[in-house]
């Protein structure tokens, strides 16, 4: 029977493993900076531009998912099988370039081609820092660890808000402003390529990551050689509880993402902040509540599991789900900027109370040389869904159902209501479902 210290030495040193976390949790940082960076710009780009919360709202969602999910999954499968680290800091330059970019467009067209380059670049990030995680912590330790990475979502947007919020500050109401080489450009352009630029020394940082040696089981053996069941064929062996997963955790990305993108209008629109303010107002509470909801969750998920709880991740996206009805609804009623301040604290604390314990339930049913794409699948469904449909369809609710800028906290909450309730309906379903695939797949990996 091995010993405990045996088992501890089987894997890569603790300093290792959180130093590769704590370099991905940077990149992931600046990707987040460079997605967000454009809600803090909603004014003077529909200005500039001339158009609605609709075309802002697939600028956000569409331009970004458009080749995000087309590559992520076969870059997922690249990532099961080449360098990782490589392959994140191909990713980290071609999206920081694309996000400098978008700082020298001057139309619509323009500015969503460069979005779409930066979905292009960070769709080969997260599914390779998933798969390396996963390399570096055993299973009772990963839900914490993937915690900590996927912290970096909520307080790169935090940082973004902020950033922008002393940008705008700094140009004041000057709507252009003078770079040397590039002579006079619109203010907003410039947030862009002050965001974008510095991810080239990150890509540098991600190849001082090493590269640990993939997890020996029923998918890969020493040599690399594939003796498991094929990728179509893992997925059907658990094909309910995959389905349930990436459906629950993509509603559940509708509330973040909706929140994310007009919460700091609304704060505008209905109670009177500037976007400065309302930047500085969302970006502190997002850095705050979504980092503690992200921790606590997935510290949550280790318990559970600790104590045997197999179902332990799924609980805790459950929980998120049913955390987020009451207070999404209550939104839109706040009379002041205190009590919305509080009720949002609330949505971005079980906004991201599941997004460590998500990933890590993939990898309880997954074998080591699919981890990386099936990740992939499970961030196509988030992003497809919380980045497109929920952000557009609360657009178009403000533009041509209530015709009201000022009724934003209306379309906010019902779409983000939505998606809370069917997220929570998923979970539920996939709790039976999940316990059965676990153990199905730890008797495979026994026999």
């Amino acid at each position: 029977m091995p010993t405990r210290a045996s088992e501890e030495a089987d894997w890569p040193s603790v300093k290792s493993g959180w130093y590769a976390v704590a370099v991905l949790f940077i990149a992931y940082t600046f990707s987040y900076v460079d997605r967000v960076i454009l809600t803090i710009l909603v004014e003077p780009i529909q200005r500039d531009l001339q158009i609605n919360d609709s075309q802002l709202a697939l600028l956000h969602g569409l331009a970004f998912v458009i080749f995000y999910v087309g590559l992520g999954v076969p870059l997922g499968y690249v990532a099961d099988r080449v360098s990782r680290k490589k392959l994140i800091a191909a990713s980290i330059t071609f999206w920081s370039l694309a996000t400098a970019t978008c700082g020298l467009t001057k139309t619509f067209g323009q500015l969503f081609a460069a979005r779409v380059g930066v979905g292009i670049g960070e769709a080969g990030l997260s599914p390779a820092s998933y798969s390396l995680i996963g390399d570096y912590f055993p299973p009772n330790k990963r839900s914490f660890a993937l915690g900590a990475y996927s912290v970096a979502m909520f307080f790169g947007g935090g940082l973004a808000l902020l950033i922008g919020g002393l940008v705008v500050q700094a140009v004041g109401a000057s709507p252009t402003v003078i770079v040397p080489l590039l002579g006079e450009i619109r203010s907003w352009q410039l947030v862009f390529i002050v965001v974008g630029l510095p991810g080239l020394f990150v890509a540098l940082l991600a190849l001082t990551v090493a590269e640990p040696k993939r997890r020996s089981d029923k998918a890969v053996l020493e040599d690399g050689e594939r003796c498991g069941p094929t990728f179509r064929q893992q997925f059907m062996r658990h094909c309910p509880a995959y389905l349930l997963h990436f459906c629950g955790f993509a509603m559940l990305s509708i509330p973040f993402n909706v929140t994310l993108l007009w919460a700091r209008p609304f704060l505008s629109r209905v109670l009177g902040l500037t976007p400065a303010q309302g930047a500085y107002t969302v970006g502190i509470l997002m850095m705050v509540f979504c980092s503690a909801g992200l921790i606590t969750g997935s510290l949550l998920a280790d318990h559970l599991q600790q104590r045997g709880k197999v179902d332990g991740t799924v609980r805790v996206a459950c929980i998120a789900g049913f955390g987020l009805l009451l207070p999404l609804a209550l939104f839109p009623f706040m009379p002041n900027v205190w009590l919305a301040s509080l009720v949002l604290s609330v949505i971005l604390f079980f906004g991201a109370f599941a997004y460590g314990a998500g990933p890590a339930a993939l990898q309880l049913i997954t074998p080591n040389g699919q981890r990386a794409m099936i990740s992939a699948f499970y961030l196509l469904g988030i992003n497809i869904v919380g980045l497109t449909v929920g952000p557009t369809m609360t657009g178009v609710l403000t533009d041509y159902v209530f015709q009201d800028k000022a009724a934003v906290g209306y379309s906010a909450a019902i779409v983000g209501v939505s998606g809370a309730l069917l997220a929570a309906l998923c979970f539920t379903l996939l709790l039976p479902r999940f316990r059965e695939a676990v153990e199905r797949e730890r008797s495979q990996t026994l026999s």
